[in-house]
């Protein structure tokens, strides 16, 4: 139970940093969790701890723990080694993607309806599947470990282009490039798609307000 209840505040702590609720720089007091939520300290400090490596959260010393906060260079090196993870993972992929060409045209067709539609919730939930798919079809623990774990760091600079840039749309015409070459069979356009659009959603992230970034 106590593990189960480490993922458990894990996964609060996730959400409210994703939906925007805790933004970086927010402080994390262990008694709203222990007191509030009725966990253990053990199982906050724990969860704390676990989201302190995964690069979510930051501890510094007098201050506390608090949801990490990038600089823009910080931001860009992320997007970059997420480009190349993401890339690997593609071309990983493509071999088996082609036994699940019903699954990828089926997402496609429901992200151009989000896009059609102007419906950013649906938009995100379905990019993450998009994602989600094509790290299952690569198949490496190891790759998605580490695919995760840069994202975790900059779930908060999604969101924010997320709900304040209808431009987040432009990326979908980059799905449709990597299923087509996955479908295709072409291992390295795929590749080559995936890296282009992880380094595009990373100058959107570049175009946000200093105010969300920590000055270098």
């Amino acid at each position: 139970m106590a593990g189960s209840n480490v993922e458990k505040v894990v996964s609060l702590i996730t959400e409210a940093v994703r939906n925007g609720r805790l933004v970086p720089g927010t402080r994390l007091v262990e008694a709203d969790y222990t007191q509030d939520l009725g966990f253990s300290r053990s199982t906050v400090r724990e969860a704390f701890q676990r989201l302190i490596s995964s690069g979510l959260l930051t501890f510094e010393r007098h201050r506390g723990v608090s949801v990490c906060k990038l600089t823009r260079k910080e931001a860009s090196d992320v997007y970059r080694v997420r480009a190349n993870l993401e890339g690997l993972a593609t071309r990983l992929a493509t071999p088996n993607a082609q036994g699940h060409a019903g699954r990828y045209n089926d997402l496609q067709e429901r992200l151009d309806k989000a896009v059609a539609e102007a419906d950013l919730n649906s938009f995100s939930q379905l990019n993450t599947e998009f994602h989600n798919l094509i790290a299952q079809d690569a198949d490496n623990n190891y790759l998605d470990e580490a695919i995760k774990r840069f994202e975790t760091s900059i779930f908060w600079l999604q969101f924010r282009v997320l709900v304040g840039q209808n431009a987040v749309f432009t990326t979908n015409d980059d799905h449709q490039v990597i299923v087509d070459a996955m479908l295709a069979g072409d291992a390295t356009a795929a590749e080559q798609a995936m890296v282009q659009h992880i380094l595009k959603a990373g100058d959107l992230v570049q175009a946000l307000d200093d105010d969300y970034f920590l000055a270098d």
